[in-house]
């Protein structure tokens, strides 16, 4: 079928109201089920207070069988369920992230060229950091309740079609129509169609990131490798040039530096002979004093002139060793001048050597520093180039993954496919609706989707504690499909439209009016008897209600 069909073309489904537990042989008659359901409807009957502030006596007005609208819809390989009272609504939230597109049409304008790129990685380097704010889709309809999704997966395969599946069913009316349900199934389709493009777009973009700049890097790595070859060969030029420039200047500083040794060397030549003249005689002198002093030790005491004329002598030597002495200090000052001048001249003539050699070399010096400049930028760039394109890629991979995050929204509130007619069809979950009255007062008991166990020995002790058994009979059977009834009750309450439906819908099927209701609420109550779980009095109660219920309704 088209996507243009009505929804007068959708296959419609009743669910089953009830099935049997697998712990014994609990009746599954539907008489039964009418006798179960009178029954929980009579005990939920209010019969009047005896205080003097009693509540006044309700009477069932209806007790009718009302379908709630469920679609299942398909898209793909999924299937979405929708609610037909169009109640349910799901907010699906997403990043707000900056234009995809629009970035990757730039990236690839901009790698073509390196100055292009390393602009673009600058610009863009917040690209996807400043948008913060959270976006989200209003999927009004949808039901993305997971607990009831997984409950609905099972419960929609004992779905049946027969010629009489709504005879005595009241359908409550779809708010919804398949044009409505497509536009959301194409909303959240583009949306994630949307989003799949970005992640597809962002994955290229980080692939020609990568690919670009190490195509860049490696240019780069080939301009470095040319500088340097370039400057290799100007350098080597100029190295043949100046070398004979510069072993002409060491020549002429080597034979300066000799000029200059021979020339201390002709100075110190008489310094180092006076200086030995100077030792000899000191030595001399010395020599001289000993033998004066002995000679001044063996004069008599009494020769006061002899001993006078020795201390003299002994007086003069030791003033001529004084003298000598001087004149080492002096020839020793001489020498260390002399050394200390060819010291320092060899350093002035090494200096301008170096100062020579400098400016005959200062093109290459030149031509060297230019070439570590070039390099040093060439670097420099790569360093940039392979920092930014990494912040930039880690940014878009976080971005990714959020898009990815995103996208697994999609699943949580899909189906897998079971038929081809269960697929795409409108099926009604059934409720027992009872309507109660008091004069212009009115309240509804909704019974949902129910099992139909077998009497165990709990059940039997209830009694025993006043409650009736029969309220174990009906067990809720799903808790999350259970929850439908509530919306009903507050639609009843807020929405004077559909609690006028609901009304007519349950006086129109009111199992009440049924000529042979009795009969089968009969028969049912013997079962539930025959089980135990009614007691003979509590029989004849529910019989005597029915009757007096029915007349009252005929």
């Amino acid at each position: 079928m088209s996507q243009k069909e009505t929804a007068s073309e959708i296959e419609r489904f009743v669910l089953p109201f009830f099935v049997t537990s697998e712990k014994g042989k609990a009746p599954s008659s539907s008489d039964a089920e009418l006798a179960a359901v009178f029954a929980l409807a009579e005990m939920n009957r209010g019969k009047g207070g005896r205080l003097i502030l009693r509540n006044s006596q309700e009477k069932i007005s209806f007790i009718s069988k009302i379908g709630y609208p469920i679609w299942l819809y398909p898209s793909s390989n999924d299937v979405f369920l929708f609610d037909g009272l169009n109640v349910s609504e799901h907010s699906m939230p997403y990043a707000n992230i900056a234009n995809v597109k629009a970035f990757m049409n730039d990236l690839k304008e901009s790698s073509k060229k390196r100055e292009s790129l390393m602009s673009f990685l600058a610009e863009h380097a917040n690209y996807f950091t400043l948008k913060d704010k959270e976006k989200s889709l209003q999927l009004k309809g949808l039901i993305a309740n997971l607990g009831l999704l997984k409950e609905f997966e099972l419960y929609r395969q004992e779905a049946a079609k027969s010629p009489d599946q709504f005879a005595d069913f009241g359908l409550l009316s779809s708010r919804l129509n398949e044009s409505r349900i497509l536009s959301i199934i194409n909303e959240t389709a583009n949306l994630r169609s949307g989003f799949e493009k970005e992640i597809k777009d962002l994955n290229f973009s980080i692939q020609l990131l990568g690919k670009s700049s190490t195509a860049f890097h490696n240019e780069l790595h080939d301009e470095i490798r040319a500088v340097k070859e370039e400057f290799a060969a100007q350098i080597k030029e100029e190295e043949e040039r100046v070398s004979p420039i510069i072993k002409a200047l060491r020549e002429e500083y080597d034979r300066k530096i000799i000029d200059l040794a021979r020339m201390i060397e002709r100075q110190q030549v008489p310094l180092h002979t006076e200086k030995l003249k100077l030792e000899k005689l000191k030595i001399e002198v010395n020599e001289k004093i000993e033998r004066y002093s002995l000679h001044a030790r063996t004069v008599s005491e009494n020769d006061t002139e002899g001993r006078q004329r020795w201390k003299q002598k002994i007086k003069d030597a030791k003033e001529e060793l004084s003298e000598v002495k001087n004149q080492l200090e002096n020839n020793k000052k001489s020498i260390e001048d002399s050394e200390k001048k060819k010291t320092s001249e060899t350093f002035h003539l090494k200096s301008d050597l170096e100062t020579e050699i400098k400016e005959a070399r200062s093109k290459i010096i030149d031509l060297e520093a230019s070439r570590d400049a070039k390099i040093l930028v060439a670097r420099q760039e790569m360093d940039k180039l392979e920092s930014n394109t990494k912040v930039l890629s880690d940014q878009i991979s976080k971005i990714v993954k959020t898009r990815e995050a995103n996208i697994r929204q999609f699943e949580k509130f899909r189906m897998k496919p079971f038929s081809e007619a269960l697929d795409k069809a409108l099926v009604y979950v059934p409720f027992y609706v009872i309507s109660y009255s008091s004069g212009p007062k009115r309240r509804y008991l909704l019974l949902p989707p129910s099992i139909m166990s077998n009497i165990g020995i709990s059940t039997r002790l209830k009694a025993v504690l006043g409650r009736a058994r029969i309220k174990s009979f009906l067990t809720a059977r799903f808790k999350e499909i259970s929850s439908l009834a509530e919306i009903i009750q507050k639609q009843s309450q807020d929405n004077t439209i559909f609690e006028t439906e609901l009304k007519h819908l349950g006086m129109e099927n009111n199992i009440l009016i049924m000529s042979w209701i009795c009969e089968e609420i009969e028969k049912g109550l013997l079962s539930l008897k025959n089980q135990g779980w009614i007691t003979d009095k509590e029989y004849g109660a529910i019989m005597a209600s029915a009757k007096a219920n029915l007349k009252q309704n005929a």
